[in-house]
């Protein structure tokens, strides 16, 4: 099916998280029209005072849009209307309880309730965020490389067979298998009577720069970028750096692919990996002392081997071979996350 270009109108679905933000910026910058959906009107009026400051020649072309409930039946029906291209990388909040349904049901309905409200659209592709842990089983014994044709099951049976006992992340990692395959189950199912066709983008650990930017405090970072920010700026700095090895991406190139995937006819029926390559944090640390703008940053006396693997390493080959894309390397990345961090006062400590 036909991709779409810009200055088409692209509905982004978690909008003020860590990726759709950049996503909307990126869509804005590029001339589409935005529809941003977040969960509450205050959100709406904060993105629109952002894309004022960011991009005042994008103001008209942003719409932010109310969606309290993700997963409530309908609930993309009307705000999907007019739409030619779909970037979802909304997900439920992940619940504070024990049931392995807390976090299954709304993932996988989350994910089904747009593709529904896509079927009675105009909607030519829909590109859905997923996450690595679709793919990749990380408690494996044997180092190895994973690629897009590959499902992490063993997490879903083990989930299935220890229900609420099973460790959180254990349900997490079910929850996006399953979401993931519903989607594209649906896909399958009602192929000849969707206008649109699918991919879904598989980021690895996300890092770099946060786009709004007006965060009070590193306390308001998401998960997944105060990872980052514990294990590279925290004074005092962590006594072990966990996880040793991990696989990442900067998030600005997670953003491009999203977009690369709405725009090139050949992403439709694709799942692609978005990984930049393998590191350490050490290696991080290095790269960052390298800048010479933190004399107090934690000094690292040698960056360990990174041979043998690690039991996950993440293939991009699909991602350079569809798009030709060059991903940024982790001292770019570096730079970037040390930068913005250091503008908005947060590494005073370290200077």
């Amino acid at each position: 099916m036909p991709a779409i270009s810009a200055p088409s109108t692209v509905l982004v679905t978690g909008s003020n998280g860590f990726i759709g933000q950049w996503a909307v910026y990126d869509l804005l910058a590029r001339g589409y029209t935005v529809h941003a959906v977040v969960r509450s009107a205050s959100k709406v009026q904060t993105l629109a005072d952002w894309v004022a400051r960011k991009l005042p020649d994008a103001v008209t072309r942003f719409k932010g849009l109310v969606v309290p409930d993700i997963t409530a039946p309908g609930a993309f029906d009307e705000v999907i209307k007019g739409i030619d291209g779909v970037v979802h990388t909304a997900s439920p909040i992940e619940p504070p309880v024990d049931d392995p349904q807390a976090f299954i049901q709304p993932a996988v309905e989350g994910t089904l309730s747009i593709l529904r409200s896509a079927l009675k659209s105009s909607v030519k592709r829909i590109v859905i965020t997923t996450s690595v842990n679709a793919i990749v089983y990380p408690y494996a014994v044997t180092p190895r490389t994973y690629t897009e044709a590959e499902w992490n099951d063993p997490d879903v049976k083990r989930v299935e067979k220890e229900g609420a006992a099973a460790p959180s992340i254990y349900k997490y990692n079910a929850s996006k298998v399953l979401a993931e395959r519903a989607a594209w189950d649906f896909v399958e199912k009602h192929k000849s009577e969707i206008s649109f066709d699918l991919a879904t983008i598989a980021p690895s650990w996300v890092f770099g720069p946060v786009a709004d930017d007006r965060l009070a405090s590193p306390a308001a970072l998401t998960a997944t970028p105060s990872v980052s920010y514990r294990n590279l700026f925290a004074v005092p700095p962590p006594a072990e750096h966990q996880p040793k090895d991990f696989n990442y991406v900067d998030v600005r190139d997670v953003s491009e692919l999203h977009i690369r995937a709405l725009e090139l006819e050949a992403a439709g029926g694709e799942r692609i990996i978005a990984s930049s390559e393998l590191s350490n944090w050490e290696e991080w640390l290095v790269a960052i002392g390298k800048l010479n703008v933190l004399p107090k940053i934690a000094k690292v006396d040698s960056v360990p081997s990174k041979d043998p693997l690690p039991i996950a390493y993440l293939s991009n080959e699909k991602s350079k071979r569809l798009f030709g894309f060059k991903y940024r390397s982790y001292a770019e990345t570096a730079k970037d996350l040390t930068e913005d961090f250091k503008s908005r006062g947060w590494l005073k400590e370290l200077e």
